[in-house]
């Protein structure tokens, strides 16, 4: 009886450290995921318009 408690404390504890590594690289690949978007806004903000509207200022007097 004490070495099945024994087992399944030492199952439990496995269990537990694998839930915590899956849940830390969860977190990394979201974290990686997030700067990427923040590329790619930060890069749509810089496209130019397709009819070039906005861009230039041209101003005579």
């Amino acid at each position: 009886m004490e070495m099945e408690v024994a087992a399944m404390s030492m199952a439990m504890a496995n269990s537990n450290l694998q839930n915590s590594l899956s849940v830390s690289m969860l977190k990394k690949s979201m974290e990686a995921v997030e700067d990427t978007m923040e590329g790619f806004i930060d890069m749509m903000n810089n496209i130019p318009s397709p009819d070039g509207r906005g861009q230039l200022l041209n101003v005579r007097v």
